[in-house]
This record gives structure tokens, C-alpha cells and sequence, in this order.
């Protein structure tokens, strides 16, 4: 498989791991009865925007670096309103807003079992919260991931980067879900987060940062091998 090629299949790997996320948290808020208002799937300058369902989807080219769903409703009075208006998530119960939280990863994980077999997926799932910290396993790991779309198997790609994505996203950052959960005890009272969230909270954006940049660098030096 030539350059081009395998920068085309990994490029469809993360678009299809991140639409699917964003296509299932729309999915279960809406189920809960609170419907997402915009969904950004990748970042970047946007390339089209589609109004499907009462929801604007904005396609976006950087698909890699994720995406996102907006709860924000623009025509709320923040005056009058009791629920805080950068977030409809906020009107649900706790537990329902938890599980629209982690009931996408919950999806990722079910395609990673169904790629790789339930055991297996299921293996490569826990094994990636430990992932971020072995750093000097991640070459290694990079171009075998790599080697499987050069042999002509991105069925199995999918699979582990369904659950490596999974599991990255469960820790507790604050732009990640973790970080969401960590913080749902003090949605409505951000004033009053105890000091050790709000440190562990930076203290793992500062590692997270470098090793991103890591991880692409090793992408990048795979490919063009």
C-alpha cells in the first residue's frame, strides 16, 4: 500500500471512530429528551454544514484531532432560565447525564469486540488506560497498528483504534469524558470545584499535551517509513 493510500485509510479510520461517537451521544441525549443543538465532527475550518433532524452537522478536515456535540441553546434566556444556558445536558438527572456521557464509549467498545472478538476487544479496551503511561512501548505498538493497514487489515485498525480511543477518552481530562464525570458532582456550582479536581485536571493536560504530539509524530514517522 502506497503513501497516499494509507494516509487515505487512516484518515477514514478516525473520521468513522469519531462520527460514530458523535453520531451515538446525539443518539442517547436525544433519547433522554435533550437534543443536541450542533455537531462538529472534526476541527478546523468548516467545509459544509447540513441541518438534519433539527440539528446542524458541520463537517470540519481534521477529523483526526475529534469532535464534538454542542448542547448550547442559542435563543435561552439566560436571565430567566434556572438551568445554565452553555449546556442542556445540565437539565437531566446526574445519572442520566452520566450515562450520556460514557453510553458512547460504551458503542466504540461493542464495535472494537465485534472487530476482535469479545475477549480480545474487550482485553485491548482495558489495557489502553494504561496506554498514555508506557510511552516507551508506543513505537512499537504504532507501527504494528500501522503494519495492519499495509497488510489489508483495517477491519482489525478499527477495532483496536475503537478501543485504544475508548479507553484514552475515560481518563480523567477535563476535555475528555473522564474529566466530564470527575466533574458532574459540580455542574451547576463550578465555583465551588475542590482544589484537588481543578489540579488533577491540569496536572494531566500537562502530560496529555506531549504525549499527543508524541503519538503523532510516531504516525507520521510510520507512514512515511
Amino acid at each position: 500500500m502506497d503513501r497516499a493510500a494509507l494516509l487515505f485509510w487512516l484518515w477514514m479510520l478516525f473520521f468513522t471512530v469519531n462520527a460514530l461517537w458523535a453520531l451515538s451521544q446525539a443518539a442517547v441525549a436525544s433519547s433522554f429528551g435533550v437534543r443536541p443543538t450542533l455537531v462538529k465532527l472534526g476541527v478546523g475550518p468548516r467545509l459544509f454544514t447540513l441541518s438534519l433532524g433539527g440539528i446542524q452537522w458541520a463537517m470540519r478536515p481534521l477529523v483526526p484531532l475529534g469532535s464534538a456535540v454542542s448542547f448550547e441553546d442559542p435563543t435561552q434566556d439566560a436571565a430567566s432560565s434556572k438551568v445554565p444556558e452553555d449546556n442542556r445536558l445540565r437539565q437531566l438527572p446526574v445519572a442520566l447525564h452520566a450515562a450520556t456521557i460514557v453510553l458512547p464509549w460504551v458503542v466504540l467498545v461493542g464495535v472494537a469486540m465485534a472487530c476482535l472478538g469479545p475477549g480480545e476487544g474487550l482485553r485491548h479496551f482495558v489495557s489502553g488506560f494504561a496506554l498514555p503511561f508506557q510511552v516507551s512501548l508506543l513505537p512499537e505498538r504504532i507501527e504494528r497498528f500501522v503494519a495492519l493497514l499495509r497488510d489489508g487489515e483495517p477491519l482489525r485498525a478499527w477495532g483496536l483504534l475503537s478501543a485504544k480511543v475508548a479507553a484514552a477518552n475515560l481518563l480523567p481530562l477535563p476535555v475528555l469524558a473522564g474529566g466530564s464525570l470527575v466533574m458532574l458532582p459540580w455542574r451547576n456550582q463550578r465555583e465551588r470545584v475542590p482544589v484537588w479536581a481543578a489540579s488533577l485536571n491540569l496536572l494531566m493536560m500537562a502530560f496529555a499535551l506531549p504525549w499527543a504530539c508524541y503519538v503523532v509524530y510516531l504516525l507520521g514517522a510510520a507512514v512515511l517509513r
